[in-house]
């Protein structure tokens, strides 16, 4: 019974690696494709996955249609907005763009900065939430040392939040 486990699994997992299915194939919108991968910031090296992707079914990527498609898709995605976002989300922006670079980097740097704080913010409040259960749920028995020591975290990190409040503000929108 454990054996057809292992023959279908291999499968899901070839299936799950696929760039594009049977139909994105055998319709050829290589034009499109090529735009939707510009406008996610796919490297030039990604078309090698839909050649791989399309010749189980006896296609060939039209490459020509594919860049031309990519090069009108990568202005969707070298902007500073777009920079920023993908920061904002936590992601890098991937070496695609040639114009600005200065300017992605910079708006990309401040998007994941806000990320970053964000992420700093939620696990202080987190922290807090943990120190006050344990207060909240003391019997008694909580020695008065440690009573005191969650006091002094818990205000040491309202503390910390506030300062990185503001610090985040900084971050808060695409620089100019």
């Amino acid at each position: 019974m454990i054996k057809p486990i292992y023959v279908v699994t291999p499968l899901f997992i070839l299936a799950a690696c696929a760039s594009l299915t049977q139909e994105q194939c055998t319709n050829g919108d290589w034009q499109g494709i090529g735009y939707q991968d510009g406008v996610n910031g796919q490297l030039e090296s990604y078309i090698e996955r839909h050649r791989e992707s399309c010749s189980d079914f006896g296609i060939a990527p039209d490459l020509t249609a594919w860049l031309q498609g990519r090069a009108e898709g990568l202005k969707q995605y070298c902007t500073r907005p777009n920079a920023y976002a993908k920061g904002r989300s936590g992601d890098e922006l991937n070496p695609v763009c040639t114009a600005d670079v200065d300017g992605l980097r910079l708006a990309n740097f401040y998007g994941l900065r806000y990320f970053e704080i964000t992420q700093q913010i939620s696990a202080s409040r987190e922290e807090i939430d943990t120190l006050m259960a344990l207060l909240a749920a003391d019997d008694g028995s909580l020695p008065p040392e440690t009573r005191q020591y969650y006091l002094t975290r818990i205000n040491d990190l309202q503390s910390l939040i506030l300062d990185l409040i503001e610090e985040r503000a900084k971050y808060g929108q695409v620089p100019v």
